[in-house]
């Protein structure tokens, strides 16, 4: 039963390590098609911090690697595997989209993600007259339902409150606040 417990940890390993390498070699073209989909660019925000993504990216196959190195027991080298993989797929998503985060004619591009103008209900930020106030700088974004009961809302990080408000005047402009 040992060695069947060894044979599953080199296979979650190497499964980790090949989703690795397939997720890392596709950001550009993760970026690309993102790209085609959010026309012309109207404002442009803050990048993510390279360095800490890049860090993350080393680390990953180093984790899942020291998970067969130290003899870890069965669930444990699959739960390193796991967390590398996940660990991979956030920052791979930061570092695609982290270079081309704004305010776009179809959409709006920030923490890791494309939402297009006509997915999103509103912008329920009471904040805006005020924005000095706001203990963090994130734009609340509630997107409109598909028969649910609550719409679901994501916030989007801006790094300084002069980008929060240039971002919050640029959607006024564009008449997008309902």
């Amino acid at each position: 039963m040992n060695k069947t417990y060894e044979i599953i940890k080199i296979i979650f390993a190497g499964i980790a390590l090949i989703y690795f390498i397939a997720q890392t070699s596709t950001i550009n073209l993760w970026r690309r098609r993102i790209l085609k989909k959010t026309g012309t660019q109207i404002l442009q925000t803050s990048s993510c911090k390279k360095i800490s993504g890049i860090a993350v990216l080393i680390l990953c196959p180093i984790l899942i690697i020291f998970s067969l190195i130290t003899k870890a027991t069965f669930f444990v080298c699959i739960l390193m595997c796991v967390v590398s993989a996940l660990a991979c797929f956030i920052n791979c998503r930061e570092l695609a989209f982290g270079k081309i985060n704004g305010i776009y004619s179809n959409g709006i591009v920030g923490n890791g993600r494309f939402t297009p103008f006509e997915k999103i209900e509103t912008f329920p930020d009471t904040n805006w007259k005020e924005p000095e106030k706001q203990e963090t700088i994130s734009l609340a974004v509630q997107l409109k339902s598909d028969n649910q009961k609550k719409s679901p809302v994501f916030f989007i990080d801006y790094n300084s409150i002069v980008e929060y408000v240039n971002v919050v005047n640029t959607i006024k402009d564009l008449g997008q606040n309902k």
